[in-house]
């Protein structure tokens, strides 16, 4: 998370957003690579997850089949997303920046008690 304390964390459609691959992550926990599409699902490291859970804000759309298919669409789309980002931050006072920021990173890692099952 450190890589985000920004006014705006923006993500593209199919990338991931982690220190370590799903298949670096398999091998540390199960001893083995194969494992990683499960590694990957628990990691949570996908755009709509990151989104749902808040810590990213907008996800850039991709060419379809990815951005490395249409590198001049995929650079419009960049463009036009970062440009929105600009008008809506562009406008704010330091201070206000400052302590949005704050705020953001003061809300990583919230968590909800349950109550145990009765057994």
């Amino acid at each position: 998370l450190a890589i985000s304390v920004a006014d705006q964390v923006l993500m593209l459609q199919y990338s991931i957003y982690s220190v370590i691959s799903p298949e670096g992550c398999a091998s540390i926990l199960w001893k083995t690579s194969e494992k990683a599409q499960e590694a990957a699902d628990a990691m949570g490291i996908t755009a709509h997850r990151l989104k749902a859970l808040g810590l990213i804000d907008k996800i850039v759309n991709e060419p379809v089949g990815g951005a490395h298919r249409d590198t001049r669409q995929m650079g419009a789309f960049l463009k036009r997303a970062l440009n929105d980002a600009w008008r809506q931050l562009s406008d704010l006072k330091t201070r206000e920046l400052l302590d949005r920021r704050y705020e953001r990173l003061q809300s990583y890692g919230r968590y909800t008690d349950t109550k145990a099952d009765a057994r």
